[in-house]
């Protein structure tokens, strides 16, 4: 019996929590264009949350539910693993 491969499947990059953050960090749901990355192309990244505090006047972000997008220019090389990390926060 002969098998043929099956034909790969796009996945969308998935954005999981570091794991050395605490249980009840907010996680945030993030898309990115093009996908995956291209080198030396920009990345656009739609960044979507919410908060458990407010976020405070005077932050760049306001009230509990947010969004922004965020652009980003891929290097022209990456290394065989690299890895993606975003994150809001303040200072």
């Amino acid at each position: 019996m002969k098998q043929t491969p099956l034909e790969l499947e796009k996945r969308e990059t998935q954005f999981t929590p570091c794991p050395d953050f605490p249980p009840d960090a907010v996680g945030l749901d993030i898309k990115m264009t093009p996908d995956p990355v291209v080198l030396g192309a920009v990345e656009t990244f739609d960044i979507k949350g919410t908060m458990k505090k407010d976020i405070i006047a005077g932050d760049w972000l306001a009230g509990t539910v947010f969004s922004t997008t965020q652009e980003y220019t891929a290097p022209d090389e990456l290394p065989a693993k690299y890895t993606i990390a975003v994150a809001i926060g303040r200072g």
